[in-house]
């Protein structure tokens, strides 16, 4: 089964027009024998997570992923939520999203934070402050074999972005269509290896491309995440040290009753 996980800021940030407050959110706990999560916008522009964790919603709200999120208590990660927030934008298609200009994505995808940041501070009492830390790094860059990427020729449609699934082999496959390398396949990276990843391959649009590699960096059975970059899409993973923007946990209580 294919997971979507398509720059899923900028996809729920479709509806994020007019205002940086939801104006009427429904939160409670999620059964506890559920299984899986999933983020994203229905149609109306209304806003859902499912089984969703405070810690995912911070990841997406600040951008950051989980090594760069400091402190906090246990369930912030693992006590789930089902969230439905409305809010008055008009009702925008992921499709649509993707043939805008990027001035207007970016506007779009800082509303939306702002909207759920609000949600966050008001209904689970977040507050945080931000850190710069000296961390290690991964610089991708154009391997010396030269690239060996599709650019894309097509334009965008409903399955333009970035998918990951579990292939017959047990092995991780990524698939991108019309996909870019600093908003989907990077932040994409830089999860897999735990790691911020920047983008310093100079590349520009969209590209069509399959990465097979073993399921986590600790087995071996197929090339880790570093060889299949290499060998099969002609990137490289360097690392470096350099600056990591950090969310750190001041407060967060569990959500308050509707």
């Amino acid at each position: 089964m294919r997971v979507r996980i398509t720059a899923i800021i900028l996809c729920m940030s479709a509806f994020a027009m007019g205002q940086e407050s939801f104006e009427v959110v429904s939160i409670k706990r999620s059964d506890s024998t559920a299984a899986g999560s999933s983020i994203g916008v229905a149609p109306g522009g209304i806003f859902k997570g499912r089984n969703a964790t405070v810690g995912m919603l911070i990841g997406i709200a600040y951008n950051v992923r989980e090594f760069q999120v400091s402190g906090g208590p246990g369930w912030m990660n693992t006590e789930g939520y089902d969230i439905e927030a409305k809010g008055n934008g008009p009702a925008v298609t992921e499709l649509d999203l993707m043939k805008m200009p990027e001035a207007q994505r970016n506007e779009f995808q800082r509303q939306m934070q702002a909207r759920l940041r609000a949600l966050l501070a008001d209904r689970f009492q977040l507050r945080v402050h931000q850190a710069t830390k000296e961390m290690p790094i991964y610089a991708l860059t154009v391997a010396k074999s030269g690239l060996k990427m599709t650019k894309s020729t097509e334009g965008p449609s409903p399955q333009s972005g970035l998918g990951m699934r579990r292939n017959a082999e047990g092995k991780s496959e990524m698939t991108g269509m019309q996909a870019t390398l600093e908003n989907q396949l990077v932040p994409v990276l830089s999860s897999v290896v735990g790691r911020t990843v920047m983008d310093r391959t100079g590349l520009q649009g969209t590209f069509d491309f399959t990465l097979t590699f073993a399921r986590d960096l600790t087995d071996n059975d197929g090339p880790s995440i570093f060889t299949a970059l290499e060998e099969q899409l002609g990137l490289k993973l360097d690392s470096q040290k350099g600056p990591v923007e950090m969310i750190v946990i001041d407060r967060v209580e569990h959500a308050s009753a509707n």
